[in-house]
């Protein structure tokens, strides 16, 4: 199975968006507020939404990257006369 970038981000993209819904839901709050809720890092939903948006925002900004990638310098003069020597 091949899957494009653009597809991971929309799958990124909705996942993110599915737990915000789950984040406003008082049946999650119910849950979320139970002395018994309790995760090993201390996470919640905040938290994997947080990360989401992290994931995402960086497989953007390394698309820039990869599709405008910086320019080698092309000065070919000696370095040391760019220094005024």
């Amino acid at each position: 199975m091949t899957i494009t970038v653009e597809q991971i981000k929309s799958i990124i993209a909705g996942a993110e968006e599915t737990l915000r819904l789950l984040l406003n839901q008082p049946e999650y709050h119910e849950i979320a507020s139970s002395e018994k809720f309790v995760t090993q890092n201390e996470l919640g939903l905040a938290d994997a939404i947080q990360a989401l948006s992290e994931v995402y925002r960086a497989i953007i900004e390394s698309e820039c990257d990869l599709v405008n990638p910086p320019e080698p310098a092309t000065d070919s003069r000696d370095p040391f006369d760019l220094l005024g020597y």
